[in-house]
């Protein structure tokens, strides 16, 4: 099988190298890849939203299934564009993808249909947004609604933050924004394939770490770390998810006539001290850093599955998982998230650990071939192990002996055990 991955970041490398481990895959090609995904598949210098060019691509070469990474080219109509040139995608058309790439539309869905859901409220007026703040905190949660790189929202108990907050992200586009209920409790992150009209889950539960620094301080990010198995998420807690979350969510879609085909990655937020999940956000494709801790787990069968659910198969068959540990540290440039530095030289040495893989996110080779950083999120570190412990220990050893960039910064407490609690001071993600 010939397959096209589109994006350039860590998640995509992931998916990459799990899908050079299977059999059915006799090429790969990545649009526009990076210098890990280069190891191990053809990069080709197409833009992730350059959606025409990339289905001309994939037509010319005879690609049997392109799967996209990244949200971007789902908003932008990638699928729509692939399926009018009959060829094969893992994703959700542009309608569907509105899930993620507008929260009022995913809000609106989980009012009508009695999806739990924190209370929310959206505003395109800036005066009426500000007036709404006297009745719905503090904490105050501002985000925007359409997509925003990981950077449209904010949770914060300062009263002249939550009001830059507005006026900031009503600038975005679509130019409304979100105001959501504060939950003080923990978060994590569950993974699906949807189609069909039915969803099943494809991998463990995750939790994700946000904030930069350790502690769960400091601003929020696009993701510094995760962690699998969480201890606080039982099999009542994933039953009670698929059943007042996912299959309401899927079955309100198909009643919408925009039936859903891909992943469908749930944030949920459960309050301390209960087991009532609610969910804050969804993601139309796999979530970053999740991938790059599911892909370790995974020894055979997803790409069959993923072609089954790019085909709309009733019942695709579920790929094999191992039931390890599995944590990843993503290690980032300095200045980040803010203002991230950029090609600064990294040094790669050999990595002793089997169980540790090593994924790009943001590199790239200077004319010399020297390999800098090119991002806000370098490199990620994906260790497996018999438990969390045992993993974490393995990234960090490999970060330790085999991994430097100047200025490079990562959380030490990745999969700890602490107890997180949200934290209330001025946070923007």
């Amino acid at each position: 099988m010939r397959v096209l991955i589109v994006g350039s970041g860590g998640r995509e490398h992931a998916i990459a190298w799990a899908i050079s481990r299977e059999p059915d895959a006799t090429k790969i090609y990545a649009a526009p890849g990076n210098p890990g995904i280069g190891q191990i598949a053809t990069c080709v210098p197409i833009d992730a939203t350059s959606v025409q060019e990339l289905a001309s691509f994939a037509s010319s070469e005879k690609i049997d299934l392109t799967i996209v990474g990244p949200e971007a080219p789902l908003g932008a109509g990638i699928v729509d564009e692939f399926q009018k040139k009959k060829l094969k995608i893992f994703g959700p058309d542009k309608r569907a993808a509105r899930i993620e790439t507008s929260k009022s539309f995913a809000k609106d869905l989980c009012s009508r249909y009695n999806i739990p859901s924190p209370h929310w409220e959206t505003f395109t007026d800036a005066s009426l947004a500000k007036k709404a703040l006297d009745h719905q905190g503090p904490p105050w949660v501002i985000k925007a609604d359409g997509l925003a790189a990981g950077k449209g929202t904010t949770v914060t108990n300062d009263r002249r933050e939550a009001e830059t907050a507005i006026q900031r992200e009503l600038k975005r586009e679509p130019g409304r924004i979100v105001m959501d209920e504060f939950i003080d409790g923990w978060e994590a992150s569950l993974t699906a394939t949807v189609s069909g009209g039915r969803a099943q889950w494809l991998t463990p539960v995750f939790q994700d770490y946000k904030p930069i620094y350790d502690g769960d301080t400091g601003p929020n990010t696009g993701g510094m770390g995760v962690y699998s198995p969480v201890p606080a998420v039982t099999p009542s807690l994933v039953e009670k998810v698929k059943r007042r979350i996912l299959d309401p969510s899927i079955s309100a879609l198909v009643k919408e006539k925009v039936p859903f085909r891909g992943i469908l990655y749930l944030n949920i937020i459960v309050k301390h001290g209960t087991e009532d999940p609610r969910l804050l956000e969804f993601n139309a494709r796999f979530g970053d850093p999740e991938a790059q801790g599911i892909a370790p787990l995974v020894s055979r069968g997803l790409l069959a599955h993923m072609s089954a659910v790019a085909e709309d198969s009733i019942r695709p068959p579920l790929p094999e998982c191992s039931s390890s540990a599995s944590v990843v540290v993503v290690l980032a440039s300095a200045g980040y998230p803010a203002s991230p530095v950029t090609g600064a030289k990294i040094t790669l040495g050999r990595i002793a650990q089997s169980n540790v893989v090593l994924f790009h996110a943001g590199t790239t080779k200077t004319p010399a071939g020297e390999l800098v950083t090119a991002g806000g999120r370098v490199l990620d570190v994906a260790a497996t192990g018999p438990d969390v412990q045992s993993a974490r220990e393995d990234a960090y050893a490999a970060i330790g002996t085999s991994i430097h960039f100047q200025g490079m910064q990562y959380r030490r407490d990745i999969g700890s055990g602490e107890i997180r609690r949200r934290r209330l001071e001025q946070i923007q993600t």
